[in-house]
C-alpha cells in the first residue's frame, strides 16, 4: 500500500513546478518582515488549495504568524503558532513546490527551542535573526522570472 505522501509527492513531481505571482508575492512579503501581511496572502493561498498543498500552506499561515507574534511579544500565542507550523510541516517533503522546506523546518526548530529558553518574560531578547527565510529552490523561480 502506497502512502497519501508518496502518492501526492508523485503528482505534484509530474506537474510543472511554476509558482505564480501569487505565491511569490506572499515569500517576498513574509521574507521583508511583513508576516501579518503574509499570513493574509498566504492564507487565500492555502483555501484554494487541497491535499498535501492545502497542508503545507496552512503550515506557511502558522508560520507567518507566529512570527508576527513572536515581533509583537506575545509568547502564548507565537509558540502555539510556530508549534502547530513545525507539526503541518513534520511530513512535507524538504523541496515541495520547489521551497527549501529541510532548510525551514530546522531553522524553524531552532527558533522554537529558542523562545522557550527565553520564556514569556525573556521574549524581547529573542535574536530576531534566527526568524527563518523562505528559500525557494532555483527550479520554482525559473517560469516566474
Amino acid at each position: 500500500m502506497v502512502s497519501f505522501r508518496v502518492r501526492e509527492e508523485c503528482r505534484v513531481d509530474e506537474e510543472i513546478l511554476e509558482l505564480d505571482f501569487e505565491t511569490l508575492e506572499a515569500v517576498r512579503t513574509y521574507n521583508t518582515g511583513h508576516y501579518l501581511e503574509a499570513h493574509e496572502l498566504f492564507e487565500l493561498i492555502w483555501m484554494r488549495r487541497g491535499g498535501a498543498q492545502k497542508i503545507f500552506y496552512q503550515g506557511l499561515v502558522h508560520v507567518a504568524m507566529g512570527f508576527h507574534y513572536l515581533v509583537a511579544g506575545d509568547f502564548d500565542r507565537a509558540s502555539a503558532k510556530l508549534h502547530r507550523a513545525a507539526g503541518l510541516l513534520d511530513d512535507v517533503p524538504v523541496d515541495f513546490l520547489g521551497f527549501d522546506v529541510g532548510t525551514l523546518r530546522d531553522a524553524l526548530a531552532i527558533s522554537r527551542r529558542r523562545l522557550a529558553e527565553h520564556g514569556a518574560s525573556g521574549i524581547t531578547r529573542f535574536d530576531r535573526s534566527l526568524v527563518p527565510r523562505l528559500t525557494l529552490l532555483p527550479h520554482a523561480t525559473r517560469e516566474a522570472r
